[in-house]
């Protein structure tokens, strides 16, 4: 019955901080829409995917972190407490909710590990300096030209794509790529897919403003690493008159130069890859430099700083609700 019971209020646990805070975080999303679309793309992109992935965070942090040290510490392991309906009931909506994130993850690996196979098997593999991932060129797709893969990123370059673009525009759409690698866009890309929230949240704008920030971000990090302006406007121009193929782009994980999404992602980049040609805007500096490690680790220890410091007194108030919970 303890592990029984401990299982069962993790779960539940899992499910409260997890939809109370995705629905906090939606109202959030609603009020900040405006906001984020004039705030830069890397900070509109940033910001987007914290708030998307902050509810399954929260929901690790309270249950690995607060309920099960709580229930282990104060619980004594020969308890005979019951459980009654409500806490069933919200165990059981959890266990559907990880069911759902874990079919969800497992699809989106085996797809994208199928269409990697079937590329592979027709392709020629390149080296290029600067391009620190595998690259292939690809005999079919034709038009196919993307970074996929979540943990081991790959390059694939469609044969007439390869065959198109000058060599200047396939340097600049392969930098790209490069961007969105150093970046995790496609990690990012797969935690919102299995966090997805259901339709009636209204919320799924918030994935494709996602992709137009992240594709812009990702323009600017090219254009500060030494891409062309015009090389890169040209190569999105002419990948955009071959077609998308929208069936094999949906199932997997990966970043597309154009990225089959809601409104046209390629008129939105050549406008703002104009401005940035006429002086308007300036793109973002490359951040990606040892120096910069160190401020993207500072608040993950800070946080491990907190949590260690106040553990011990938050556990008590943490058993006391999950006995009201059990009740």
């Amino acid at each position: 019955m303890f592990y029984a019971l401990c299982i069962a209020l993790c779960l539940a646990a899992l499910f409260i901080v997890m939809t109370g805070a995705g629905l906090m975080c939606a109202l959030c999303l609603w009020l900040l829409r405006s906001l984020l679309r004039r705030a830069s793309p890397r900070i509109s992109a940033s910001l987007l995917f914290m708030i998307r992935t902050l509810p399954l965070l929260l929901a690790i942090l309270v249950t690995f972190g607060f309920v099960l040290p709580a229930f282990l510490k104060f619980e004594p392991r020969s308890t005979g407490e019951l459980m009654g309906g409500p806490l069933l009931g919200l165990a059981a909506l959890g266990t559907c909710m990880l069911i759902v994130m874990g079919v969800r993850g497992v699809r989106l690996v085996w797809a994208t590990r199928q269409a990697q196979k079937q590329w592979q098997m027709a392709s020629t593999r390149l080296h290029i300096r600067g391009i620190g991932v595998p690259l292939y060129r690809v005999d079919g797709p034709a038009t196919l030209l993307a970074v996929s893969g979540v943990l081991r990123p790959r390059i694939f370059i469609g044969r007439e794509v390869a065959d198109t673009l000058t060599a200047g525009e396939l340097s600049a759409a392969l930098i790209h790529e490069m961007a969105h690698v150093t970046s995790l866009d496609n990690l990012k890309q797969f935690l919102l897919r299995v966090t997805r929230p259901p339709r009636w949240t209204d919320i799924e704008w918030s994935d494709t403003e996602w992709i137009h920030a992240s594709e812009i971000a990702a323009d600017e990090a090219a254009l500060a690493r030494g891409a062309s302006v015009l090389d890169l406007s040209s190569a999105l121009i002419k990948v955009g008159r071959m077609g998308q193929g929208r069936a094999m782009r949906d199932m997997i994980v990966a970043s597309h130069l154009l990225p089959v999404v809601t409104g046209s992602s390629m008129e939105m980049r050549v406008n703002h890859l104009q401005k940035l040609l006429e002086g308007h805007c300036q793109p973002r500096c490359d951040v990606s430099g040892p120096d910069h490690k160190y401020y993207r680790i500072l608040p993950i220890l800070l946080l491990a700083l907190t949590y260690v410091t106040c553990v011990n007194a938050v556990l008590p108030w943490i058993h006391e609700a999950l006995e009201f919970l059990v009740r």
